[in-house]
């Protein structure tokens, strides 16, 4: 649920597939004006049926994604390991507000425009790899500018990964 994603366990309601207001709510005049900063968490899950890891898996901002002239956007990996699904222990950090940091989560990454390559993955997320039927955390940090009101203000998120099948 937007406004809603702040860490502690994976959820079991995914995303969905409306573009605007999936995961964070619309940023308020008052928000705005303050250069509010927003936090939310989701989950990068291995799903395949096949059993395959995800290898090397990268999350980026891609530029073709991003709506400019609104907010600014960035994400950061979760200080926790990749955990199975349905897991009792806790599998990212847990924050109590939206506007609450998440302990112990840095580096975070702008969109920059450039896809990220190996070895390095400058730009992006290098998550480790996600044994099937596990997932991983991922933070993303939304700064409100002080804009002049930006209609269907976004982003996307982008996950490139190996099978070794």
């Amino acid at each position: 649920m937007a406004g809603s994603s702040w860490g502690g366990w994976l959820s079991t309601t995914q995303l969905s597939g409306t573009s605007l207001d999936n995961l964070l709510l619309d940023v308020t005049g008052a928000q705005n004006a303050a250069s509010e900063v927003d936090y939310a968490c989701l989950f990068v899950v291995n799903n395949t049926a096949s059993g395959n890891p995800m290898l090397n898996p990268v999350l980026w901002l891609p530029s073709s994604a991003d709506v400019p002239g609104g907010t600014t956007v960035s994400v950061a990996l979760d200080p926790t390991a990749a955990s199975v699904k349905g897991a009792t222990v806790q599998q990212a950090v847990k924050i109590t507000a939206q506007t609450s940091a998440p302990a112990g989560v840095s580096g975070w990454v702008s969109n920059t425009g450039t896809q990220p390559t190996t070895p390095s993955y400058t730009n992006g997320l290098q998550l480790g790899t996600i044994p099937a039927g596990s997932c991983r955390a991922v933070w993303v940090r939304r700064t409100a500018a002080n804009t002049t009101p930006v209609n269907a203000d976004g982003f996307g998120l982008e996950v490139d990964f190996d099978t070794g099948a």
